[in-house]
């Protein structure tokens, strides 16, 4: 949807190709009901198959679809954008930035000082934020719907127009309730459009949060990655009690 010259886009939604919880399907046939975005981007965590079975899908939805990916770096998560060969993971900010720009993509660092997802990128960004820019990362997520952190919103701004570096806003949705509570605001309405605003830092970012239950959801899955049960306790939890 267009207004007054202006469309909005979400670039970081998630699918069960990763850790969401509706079906690639299910997300655009949503969006198509929602009706608010111009364009999306699916982008599950490290696997690219759900989004480009979505861009070769594009042309049966009133909306455009951006390839991509969201990238687990050493450094945190970057959002891979128009790439449709896979990404490493593990790789330093610099390696994955130049991994992505050699398919001609836009490297974002998504959700920058969220501490659940890295403590230490929290900690790099905030004590020695040229490192972003000397990454060649291409934008800043500075409104990101599902963080946890608190002021996580409120420092990203600040860190890319300290560097002086173009932005971007997401859900991070994992249910179709969350897809575009966070939004980029970009001239224009197609793919084409918002890559040009982005590149020259015309862009605009916002949104609100995810619905409670989304949190509740996946807690569940945090502390199951962050704090993994021993197969010990685990089969003691599982098994029936002795009443």
């Amino acid at each position: 949807m267009s207004i007054q010259g202006y469309s909005l886009a979400d670039i970081h939604i998630h699918t069960t190709a990763s850790d969401g919880f509706a079906s690639v399907e299910q997300v655009l046939d949503h969006i198509a009901r929602l009706g608010t975005l111009s364009v999306i981007a699916i982008t599950d965590h490290d696997v690219l198959d759900a989004s480009l079975w979505a861009y070769s899908q594009r042309a049966h939805y009133p909306f455009e679809i951006i390839p991509g990916l969201e990238v687990s770096s050493a450094d945190g998560h970057i959002l891979a954008l128009w790439v449709t060969q896979p990404v490493a993971a593990g790789m330093s900010l610099k390696e994955t930035a130049a991994a992505i720009h050699a398919q001609g993509g836009v490297a974002v660092l998504a959700h920058p000082f969220e501490a659940s997802v890295d403590a230490g990128a929290f900690v790099r960004y905030l004590r020695h934020p040229e490192v972003v820019r000397e990454a060649a990362i291409d934008a800043v997520e500075i409104h990101n719907a599902g963080t946890m952190t608190p002021g996580a919103n409120r420092l990203a701004p600040r860190l890319a127009a300290r560097l002086g570096m173009p932005v971007t806003g997401g859900s991070d949705g994992h249910s179709l309730e969350a897809i575009g509570r966070g939004w980029t605001r970009f001239p224009g309405s197609t793919a084409d459009d918002l890559r040009a605003a982005l590149l020259r830092g015309a862009t605009t970012a916002g949104g609100g949060s995810w619905p409670l239950s989304d949190y509740v959801r996946l807690l569940p899955r945090w502390f199951e990655t962050h704090l993994p049960i021993p197969p010990s306790v685990r089969a003691r939890l599982a098994r029936p009690s002795q009443s």
